[in-house]
């Protein structure tokens, strides 16, 4: 009998791992389970659609090597694809001795992670490519970054996998329980048998741990980003401050925090944000916009000569990162672990976008082993 692996989640991570599987000449079945009515609707389709370079997160984590690797897998995938996307490079300004001295810090950085297309820019240069901002103090350029269609990502991946006559794609299917000892998802569509599962429920990962079974006390704690579109912004592309871990002020338990930023889609709509609000467990879906205009718009004031104009902003959309925690504490990377039938894939926040299909291929000996 062919061996059945059940996915649960269908956002980006979930679908580049059942490609990879269908792709891979994997010979049994492969099903993903998605809870809610279309693909994506959580942390997948809301965010920043930023194909990110990997020169913020600490050498050696899975977070720097997948998202350095996915930035080229994810390049190469939307483009066989057939999904638009730009290498439009990203901005990282410096205002201040404290945040040069940090942007000096982020660039040793991401020559320890061997991040390519890093380099130090003048202020002249960056104000000639982007007239409406401040004279910063000190800046860099990231070449190997650039945006995407993540709702175009998403319907795409879901085309390439119904040419698979063995993948299964299955929506709304809400995982209930988990009966390990058969080795059944206990689901709203009824029971699925599976071998091997593979958590990729994302924001819902540290439940589907606990119906798994699992012994160690993860928490999925919700953070709130909230996005503002800008009407007529002058800003075209990704320009961001110095990420927040290399303030001497900062977390180091923060590695994802890039702070509210400017940046533009491929529609060249023009947004600011996201913000950082953390919400207790309950509130993983609540996508509420609580932060004034006004508010948004002192955010970024330091960044531009004339901060937008409150009249030209609007609420856009708002999603969740799904911070992880461990016995309490942050744990501030990935972690991908198997036990028994299970691979469980916790905390997969940003850069889980870029780093998709290397996380998929990540876990390929463990889900076929």
């Amino acid at each position: 009998m062919a061996r059945r692996v059940v996915i649960v989640g269908g956002g980006v991570v979930g679908l580049n791992a059942a490609l990879a599987l269908a792709e891979g000449g994997f010979g049994g079945e492969v099903w993903l389970l998605e809870m809610e009515g279309h693909l994506g609707h959580h942390t997948s389709t809301r965010n920043s659609e930023v194909v990110h370079a990997g020169f913020a997160y600490p050498p050696g984590s899975l977070k720097a090597e997948l998202c350095l690797e996915g930035n080229r897998l994810t390049y190469d995938l939307l483009s066989r694809l057939g999904v638009p996307f730009a290498r439009s490079g990203k901005w990282i300004v410096a205002h201040g001795e404290g945040e040069a001295r940090a942007l000096s810090a982020m660039m040793e950085n991401a020559a320890a992670c061997n991040v390519p297309g890093m380099r130090e820019a003048s202020p002249g240069e960056l104000l000639r490519a982007c007239p409406a901002l401040a004279r910063p103090t000190a800046a860099a350029f990231s070449g190997s970054s650039g945006t995407m269609d993540c709702a175009g990502y998403i319907r795409a991946l879901e085309r390439a996998l119904s040419r698979f006559p063995n993948a299964e794609v299955v929506y709304p299917c809400r995982v209930e329980g988990i009966d390990a000892s058969r080795g059944i998802a206990l689901t709203s569509r009824g029971e699925i048998p599976f071998d091997v599962l593979v958590n990729s429920a994302g924001l819902f990962c540290d439940e589907v741990y606990g119906m798994c079974g699992g012994g160690r006390r993860f928490e999925i704690r919700p953070c709130r980003g909230e996005y503002y579109s800008w009407r007529g912004g002058p800003v075209e592309g990704l320009v961001y401050p110095v990420p927040h871990r290399f303030l001497e002020t900062g977390d180091a338990a923060k590695v994802s925090s890039m702070g509210v930023h400017l940046h533009s889609n491929m529609a060249s709509e023009r947004f600011v944000g996201p913000t950082e609000v953390m919400l207790p467990p309950e509130r993983k879906t609540d996508y509420g916009i609580e932060i004034s205009a006004e508010e948004i718009s002192s955010r970024v004031a330091r960044l531009l000569k004339s901060p937008p104009d409150p009249k030209k902003l609007s609420p856009a959309f708002a999603g969740n990162r799904p911070k992880l925690f461990e016995e309490g504490r942050p744990v501030g990377d990935f972690v991908i672990l198997k036990e028994g039938p299970f691979v469980h894939l916790m905390g997969i926040e940003s850069p889980g976008l870029t780093a998709a299909p290397a996380i998929a291929g990540h876990i390929l000996p463990l889900v076929i082993s």
